[in-house]
């Protein structure tokens, strides 16, 4: 043991903070982690050590669970490569897989309803091949369910997923789950909630799988903790006994994901409920060598922490680029990003926005008079087309593997030629993005990825085109120019990130918080109780825009915005840019 915490503590440089949550006795940790705080290490560490230390029992195992595929399967990987590194010389011989089971939430009900499902239809021994469909979708449910106040039950409920009602979900989750078994089922169809649902059912109706999953779990694991969804939390809250050990790793500063159904405030709310130890990180690994970022970056959180006065000790002093009208702002923008990839041979450039709208296309299409390429990521998760791209993509690999089971290259040429078939008469620049991620994906499939099994490499694909993650493989692409919402960016990173529009009503956004702002004259905002929740919401996917750089942010703005009736109006500065602790350089 001694072998392996001195390993632990030389590769942890002597942070406290990270060798506190490592060997710390508590039984239940609540780890806030900012962007580039060092939370893979830390969590591969504490792993490590419970597995050397027996906290892990024989047979038991440690869950550790995450909101998205894609960080789950990146976990994953860094566990089976990294841990055996960690255990040289100790002696110590363990199996990772028999002692670790690393998931999404969705990967976990998948992998519980296919023992136990049968319980409610036989089709469910078989849930992999049947076709999953988003219950947002009216359309679709009109086709697949004859009675319509079921399929106003169905959208009701993916509405309140959403909208975080509690209430409501428990309410009809008895009702939506009887529509899925006897409406859906049959036609072998399920719905993404459905694997959740059906999963707290199967808790509900039968103690004893319950408790074999609460006796077999002693260790719950929790990254990305802040974008827990309400029916994600209530699996959390029946694994979890008074003798389950928890660690929950997040930050609330990075919860952008709310209009989802994101839990507002979860972190604190499970301090207490979960009688949870709170250790903060405090050592930014990502801007170690750049005081300005690291500045910035702490004082956006002190703006979070207490919005009305924040403990503010040095201001950080930025550039901010403030052009005359949009035209030019988008020609500097080109310009910068050119000169940034020229002089930075092996860096790329991210150009992130809140939301699409008459003045990105400004830049867009000065990219375009100027014959430069860039990749074009400007989609969110909700976006009709960007769903529908996933949808197909999905339909089309279930077909492929009820035929053939086995995932090979040859399925994945496949899958990627019948996509391509598809939209072949629809081309335009989002889907020809979206096919060159799906390339990129199906590669990773076999290089990153080739590690997993072939059961796996099924839930991995699944999981990717239900949960709209083929953004996440936007770091892997070959051009060096990207631009990019801030929602499609998140858990990426660049060297240099460009800012542009901050400007009143873009970021933040006329909807997010300018609506009812009473200060549109100057944009000094002043934090009530009335716009706090909006504020904190905003600021957060500004500072998740912010730390997606590793070197330089850089700020634009131009004093005239166009509107969506290609109207010009005279805008003001973003109040972001005039937050306490952050000061534009008066010299520009």
């Amino acid at each position: 043991m001694n072998k392996i915490k001195q390993k632990i503590i030389s590769k942890h440089q002597g942070d406290s903070k990270q060798l506190e949550a490592i060997f710390s006795p508590s039984d239940r940790i609540l780890i806030e982690a900012p962007a580039g705080y060092g939370k893979t290490n830390l969590m591969v560490s504490k792993i490590a050590y419970m597995l050397v230390t027996k906290q892990i029992p024989n047979p038991k195992k440690l869950l550790a669970l995450t909101f998205s595929v894609n960080a789950a399967y990146k976990i994953k990987k860094d566990i089976e490569q990294q841990i055996p590194e960690l255990l040289k010389e100790t002696g110590v011989n363990i199996n990772i897989r028999d002692k670790v089971f690393v998931s999404n939430y969705h990967g976990l009900c998948r992998n519980v309803i296919k023992k136990y499902g049968y319980k409610f239809h036989p089709s469910l021994f078989d849930i992999d091949k049947l076709q999953s469909i988003d219950d947002s979708n009216e359309k679709h449910l009109i086709h697949l369910i004859s009675d319509l106040s079921y399929v106003k039950l169905m959208l009701s409920y993916n509405n309140a997923v959403k909208k975080n009602n509690e209430k409501f979900l428990l309410d009809n989750l008895d009702c939506y789950n009887m529509v899925v078994i006897n409406e859906l089922l049959p036609k072998q169809v399920i719905t993404y909630n459905a694997i959740l649902t059906l999963t707290i059912k199967l808790f509900d109706n039968y103690p004893k799988i319950l408790d074999f999953y609460q006796k077999y779990f002693t260790i719950i694991f929790v990254d990305e903790y802040q974008d827990t969804n309400r029916l994600s939390y209530f699996l959390l809250q029946k694994l979890i006994t008074n003798k389950t050990k928890v660690i929950f790793c997040g930050d609330s500063l990075q919860r952008i994901y709310g209009f989802i159904g994101a839990i507002p405030n979860l972190l604190l709310e499970s301090e207490k409920t979960f009688n949870l130890t709170r250790i903060q990180l405090s050592k930014n690994y990502r801007f170690a060598s750049n005081k300005q970022m690291l500045q910035l970056d702490l004082n956006i959180r002190r703006n979070a922490e207490n919005p009305y006065t924040p403990k503010i000790e040095d201001n950080c002093i930025i550039d901010v680029s403030n052009y005359h009208d949009q035209e030019t702002e988008a020609i500097n923008i080109v310009d910068n990003a050119v000169f940034l990839t020229q002089n930075n041979p092996t860096s790329k450039v991210s150009i992130l926005v809140k939301q699409r709208g008459p003045n990105i296309n400004y830049i867009i299409n000065t990219f375009k008079n100027k014959n430069i390429p860039y990749f074009y990521g400007l989609f969110t998760d909700e976006d009709i087309a960007y769903v529908q791209f996933h949808r197909q993509c999905l339909f089309i690999f279930i077909e492929l593997i009820k035929v053939k089971e086995q995932i090979t290259k040859k399925i994945g040429r496949e899958h990627i030629k019948k996509i391509i078939e598809f939209y072949d008469t629809k081309t335009d620049s989002l889907i020809e993005s979206l096919i060159n991620l799906l390339n990129i994906f199906w590669k990773k499939v076999f290089s990153d990825f080739s590690f997993l099994s072939n059961e796996e490499k099924i839930f991995l694909l699944k999981d990717t085109f239900e949960h709209n993650s083929l953004k996440q493989y936007i770091e892997f692409i070959d051009t060096r120019i990207i631009i990019s919402t801030v929602h499609a960016a998140k858990g990426l990173e660049w060297d240099f990130v460009i800012l542009p529009d901050m400007e009143q009503d873009l970021f933040p956004n006329w909807s997010g918080l300018c609506i009812n702002c009473n200060c549109k004259k100057d944009c000094n905002l002043v934090i009530t109780t009335d716009n706090e929740q909006k504020f904190l919401d905003e600021l957060s996917v500004f500072y998740v825009a912010v730390t997606r750089a590793k070197k330089k942010v850089y700020f634009t703005t131009s004093k005239t915005q166009i509107d969506n009736y290609n109207n010009k109006r005279v805008k003001n500065i973003s109040c972001f840019l005039k937050i306490p602790g952050i000061v534009v350089n008066k010299g520009l």
